[in-house]
């Protein structure tokens, strides 16, 4: 028999909060999905230009390296990161997974700030030509890491997707 009155399920809002303030605070992230099941969260950043095999596996090697220092210095210890690179004909996503249980604020912005560093402006950013207010981006930051500390208590099931459109951010359960 037809279920006419069948509801798709909706995203957890606190968990679409977070994923659509991490792509407001960083316009370097162009996308960012949860996977509930192992509870990891998977950063992208786009690239434009050409790049060698040693440009990758240097930068891999320097965000391992200094996202060790951070977890040491925070105290932090059994994170769980990995990297990889796909693309092809000038156009590649550098693909940041973690887990969530000892994500911060401060190192979403070493990672941030890292790509941004090495890559240049061969790092797509999302730019609309206004500059953020300070004390605007400060609150964006504190609630961003609200929502981390809020997700370690939250069971999300499925897998959520946050990504740029044009000038809005879109959060969907895959």
């Amino acid at each position: 028999m037809f279920d006419f009155f069948k509801r798709e399920k909706k995203p957890n809002p606190d968990a679409s909060r977070l994923l659509a303030s991490i792509l407001v605070v960083y316009p370097a992230i162009q996308s960012v999905t949860y996977e509930s099941k192992d509870e990891i969260l998977e950063l992208s950043f786009a690239l434009k230009g050409k790049f060698s095999h040693d440009d990758f596996e240097d930068f891999l090697k320097y965000v391992a390296e200094s996202v060790e220092a951070l977890h040491h210095l925070e105290g932090l210890g059994g994170a769980m990161i990995e990297l990889n690179v796909e693309g092809i004909y000038g156009t590649y996503f550098l693909n940041v997974r973690r887990d969530m249980a000892t994500l911060t604020c401060r190192e979403l912005s070493l990672l941030t700030e890292m790509a941004a560093n090495y890559f240049g402006d061969r790092l797509i950013e999302d730019e609309d030509g206004s500059i953020p207010d300070e004390d605007y981006l400060i609150a964006q930051e504190d609630y961003l890491e609200q929502c981390l500390s809020n997700m370690l208590q939250l069971r999300v099931e499925g897998k959520l997707v946050g990504v740029r459109e044009q000038e809005r951010v879109v959060v969907y359960n895959r």
